[in-house]
């Protein structure tokens, strides 16, 4: 049954593979197609651009102001004559009053407590510190695409490791096979092989259906079509550490862009407090008005029947309950300050973290493909001990069943473990702020 299932995997597979559509990419493409199409860098693009037009907005703010307004209106005065107290003259006005209005009129601040000149500077700096968080999370889908992309690899390579294997297994299946043939073996012995052939054939079924999830994933990931069968170039594995713990903090403290991005964010609500003291202050400015009175009916009216001063002025007001309204506001401002100088701290304890717990891992995966390479070594010596005495009936199958198989799970052991010391370089480099492929 089993291998009935796995002949019927195989042509489905190989049906599919025949339709699908191949595609090699090697890390730097591969990261360079994910950073194009990632919906996390397009956001973060859209809120630089946000940035900006807040920032064209605080300029707009410093133009002069204009207004143009016109109206018409009609009185129908049921009450025509006037007069002026204790004067016996009289003033009869007509029945029918029909008025034309036109005004336009601008203002230039000249100064406004430093609001507009607070205002621009405040967008500046955001724009600032939104291009730097627009960098982190480049960086951060970096180092997911180069995970993604050298854990892709790790399976293609255990499926190349455990092939080899098969095929070990197999010239053991026909030697023994033949053996029986013979009579220099059992049936048992046989059936043993057997065995171990269909277990390492669904050791190959579970790693092809792990590298067609990570196909789908990795296309999601990279903007591909879901349909689209990958294939890796071969990776450079990282196999050594360049510099010790503290030059890499050092380098963490110096260039994790948080950092960059937290001072932009501490002048910012330095800024905003300044803003809010500022508020309590007059605002001083210039401006004219143009007015346009006409009491005739006609729409043109003749020479002298119109009235069209133009007024021109300085003009200043002082919200005097800003004395005593922006109190709370400032100390609302200062409080956000310090939550700033706290996220600072914050920041540093989680990048100390991030730097020594990945070193660490990085180190660890060092020292556990020294420790593997001996295994390997040690376990091919006694596959070869193992098979002379099975040779000269001083072992049996089983025995070198067991060698052999201590031999195929080292070999196995030793390319992942060079695939996962690769990995924690990268997330070493990562934490540093220095990830690259």
């Amino acid at each position: 049954m089993k291998r009935q299932a796995w002949i019927i995997y195989l042509l489905l597979v190989s049906g599919l593979a025949g339709r699908a559509q191949n595609k090699t990419l090697s890390l730097q493409e591969a990261v360079q197609l994910g950073v194009k199409n990632s919906k996390q860098l397009k956001l973060a693009q859209s809120k630089i651009d946000q940035s900006i037009s807040q920032l064209a907005q605080a300029k707009d703010a410093a133009l002069p102001t204009a207004k143009v307004s016109g109206g018409y209106s009609h009185a129908l005065l049921f009450t025509r004559k006037i007069g002026i107290p204790g004067d016996t003259a009289r003033f009869t006005l007509p029945f029918d009053n029909p008025l034309y209005q036109a005004t336009l009129s601008f203002n230039e601040p000249i100064f406004a407590g430093n609001q507009f000149k607070y205002a621009q500077k405040s967008a500046d700096l955001l724009i600032k510190a939104s291009k730097l968080d627009a960098d982190k999370d480049k960086d951060d889908v970096v180092a997911v695409i180069i995970n993604a992309y050298l854990n892709y690899y790790k399976i293609k390579q255990n499926q190349l490791v455990v092939k080899q294997n098969l095929d070990d297994i197999q010239g053991k299946l026909d030697e023994i096979t033949k053996y029986e043939s013979q009579g220099l073996a059992t049936r048992n012995d046989v059936l043993r092989y057997q065995l171990q052939k269909s277990n390492t054939e669904l050791t190959i079924l579970e790693l092809e259906n792990n590298r067609e999830i990570a196909n789908y994933n990795m296309n999601i990931l990279l903007g591909l079509s879901d349909s689209l069968v990958l294939d890796v170039e071969e990776v450079s594995y990282k196999l050594s550490v360049d510099s010790s713990y503290d030059q890499y903090l050092q380098i963490a403290m110096k260039d994790r862009k948080e950092f960059s991005s937290l001072n932009y964010h501490s002048q910012i609500a330095d800024i905003n407090i300044k803003k809010i003291h500022d508020q309590q202050y007059p605002t001083v400015g210039v401006g004219g008005a143009f007015y346009y009175f006409n009491l005739t009916k006609e729409l043109i009216p003749s020479s002298g029947a119109f009235l069209a001063p133009l007024v021109i002025g300085v003009n200043a007001s002082w919200d005097i309950g800003t004395l005593y309204k922006t109190k709370n506001k400032i100390s609302e401002a200062r409080i956000e300050r310090q939550q700033v100088d706290i996220n600072r701290e914050a920041t540093v304890d989680n990048v100390k973290s991030d730097v020594h717990n990945n070193y660490l891992q990085f180190h660890l995966a060092l020292e556990r493909i020294k420790v593997l390479q001996d295994d390997i070594g040690q376990a091919t010596e006694n596959e070869r001990v193992m098979e002379s005495k099975f040779h000269n009936n001083l072992a049996t199958t089983t025995d070198r069943i067991d060698a052999q198989t201590l031999l195929y799970q080292s070999r196995v052991n030793l390319e992942l473990a060079k695939s996962d010391a690769t990995i924690a370089y990268y997330n070493l480099l990562n934490s540093i702020g220095h990830i690259q492929p």
